[in-house]
C-alpha cells in the first residue's frame, strides 16, 4: 500500500511540474523576407535610327519627387508643409501628376513605368492578454508586423533634334 501511495504521489507531482513548465503556444515561425524584389515593367517597341534624351521621375518615400537629370533646374519637388506637420492628403500626388503633365506638354513621351516592391522584414510580438483572468492558464495575444519597400519610377524620352 505504501508503494502504491508513493507511486501515485510521484505521478501527481510530475504532472503538476509538467503543467507548470508548459510554454505558451507561439505564433507560427515567420517566413524569411524574399531576397529579390517583385518588379513589373511596361515594355516599349524599339525605334531604329532615332536618338533620344531621357528623363527619370521617381517618387521617394511617398513624400518627395526626384528628377534625374534635373528638370527645369529642379532635382527635387517636395510639399511645402512636410517639415511642420506632414504633407496634406493628395499633395504629393498632385505634385507628381503636375510634373508628369508638364513633361508631356514639353514634348516628353512616357516610355516606361517601373514598379518594384520588396518585403524587408517581419516581427512578432506575443503578450499576455489583458483579459486573462486565470494566472495558471494565461491567454496570449500575438501580433505580426511586416515592413516593405515599394518604389515607382517613370521614364520619359524626347527625340533629339538632328
Amino acid at each position: 500500500m505504501l508503494k502504491s501511495t508513493l507511486l501515485l504521489m510521484a505521478l501527481l507531482s510530475s504532472g503538476a511540474a509538467a503543467a507548470q513548465k508548459a510554454q505558451p503556444a507561439l505564433l507560427a515561425p515567420l517566413v524569411a523576407p524574399s531576397p529579390l524584389p517583385v518588379i513589373s515593367v511596361t515594355p516599349v517597341a524599339p525605334t531604329n535610327g532615332v536618338r533620344y534624351e531621357y528623363q527619370l521621375v521617381r517618387l521617394e518615400n511617398d513624400w518627395r519627387i526626384i528628377f534625374a537629370p534635373a528638370w527645369r533646374g529642379q532635382t527635387v519637388l517636395e510639399p511645402d508643409t512636410k517639415l511642420f506637420k506632414g504633407a496634406k492628403p493628395g499633395e504629393v500626388d498632385g505634385l507628381l501628376l503636375g510634373a508628369i503633365n508638364a513633361l508631356s506638354a514639353d514634348g516628353w513621351e512616357l516610355l516606361e513605368i517601373r514598379t518594384s516592391a520588396q518585403l524587408l522584414g517581419a516581427a512578432q510580438k506575443v503578450e499576455t492578454s489583458l483579459y486573462s483572468s486565470d494566472p495558471n492558464r494565461p491567454q496570449y495575444d500575438g501580433k505580426t508586423t511586416y515592413s516593405s519597400d515599394s518604389q515607382t519610377r517613370y521614364l520619359f524620352r524626347r527625340a533629339l533634334a538632328r
